[in-house]
């Protein structure tokens, strides 16, 4: 019993130090444990839209908090390029917005300086109405941009003929062609058939062909063919003469509002919409498009679209 009494008294003295000394190290470690957690915490509370490049720090990319963290990081990093692209948007459409307004402003200060003939003011308004017309164009393409970012565009699907899209384009831009004394030339087989949104898809071609006939010089030939490239693929090749695209161009000049330096220019009337929605166009489809030197000079764009079995055609 003396022996039970002794270690009953030891255990009373020893208990509350091995308590006091287990606490300390279950909040030291506990604390090292969560120190990354708080760092984080601190950390995100101070990303604002105004600080997207932020990120959080990743003390251990192998355990879950780690990999908690780089899923985070990455939306960060998407919310970052869509705010860029954002900002870049609106600050590269109010400039290309601005520009007919000033000229619609200049030409009617100068004209209001002093009497006119009526020759003269149906120049006048003539001069206006040609800038109304671009500036409807801008904002139809910034419409078609923003409603296809926003996914409200419908897409209404048929099966049609490849060459007939093709010859209904050319019909509408042949005037254009004949004012600069320019050949359309168009090759492939109308037993080529895709499945796609009809109107979606011809504004696609018709702004590569609209972009062929532009900055192509007076009295050149313009070349589409509509081949298959294999059993799923049809290509839509559209051929210029125009002064061509340097190779470290070509995937840009599918981005919004950009222009290469050399033959498109905004004196040209294009606002650098054109080839970005007919990128949007294809790609909504399943498609993919590019560009690449033209055989005989000047730019090749390609179009390649699924092609649509034959079997589901015949139903």
């Amino acid at each position: 019993m003396a022996n039970v009494r002794r270690f009953l008294s030891v255990l009373l003295v020893l208990a509350p130090i091995t308590v006091m000394i287990a606490a300390v190290v279950i909040y030291r470690v506990a604390s090292s444990a969560l120190s990354p957690l708080s760092t984080m915490v601190r950390r995100a509370e101070r990303i604002t839209a105004e600080r997207l490049n932020e990120r959080l720090p990743v003390h251990d990319p192998s355990d879950d908090l780690g990999q908690a963290v780089r899923v985070f990081n990455e939306l960060l990093q998407r919310l970052e390029d869509s705010f860029t692209q954002l900002k870049r948007f609106t600050s590269d459409a109010s400039h290309e917005l601005r520009t007919p307004l000033a000229s619609l402003r200049s030409i009617g200060e100068v004209s209001l300086q002093k009497n006119h003939s009526a020759a003269e003011y149906r120049e006048v308004v003539a001069s206006m109405l040609e800038e109304v017309r671009r500036l409807t164009h801008l904002v139809d393409s910034l419409l078609t941009i923003a409603r296809a970012d926003g996914g409200q565009t419908p897409v209404h699907l048929s099966v049609f003929s490849c060459i007939d899209l093709i010859r209904e384009v050319t019909d509408l831009v042949g005037i254009l062609a004949e004012e600069k004394q320019q050949t359309i030339r168009v090759s492939g087989g109308a037993e080529l058939t895709i499945r796609a949104d009809r109107g979606i898809l011809r504004r696609a071609i018709l702004n590569l062909v609209d972009n062929a006939i532009k900055y192509s010089p007076s009295g050149s030939e313009i070349v589409i063919e509509v081949q298959q490239l294999s059993e799923r693929v049809t290509e839509i090749a559209i051929s210029d003469r125009g002064p061509g695209i340097p190779a470290a161009e070509q995937t840009l000049v599918f981005d919004r509002f950009y222009r290469t330096d050399e033959g498109r220019s905004r004196e040209s009337g294009g606002a650098g919409l054109g080839l970005s929605i007919a990128k949007w166009a294809v790609e909504i489809h399943g498609g993919s498009i590019g560009v690449v030197p033209g055989s005989a000079g000047g730019s090749c764009f390609y179009v390649r679209l699924p092609v649509e079995d034959e079997r589901r055609v015949s139903e």
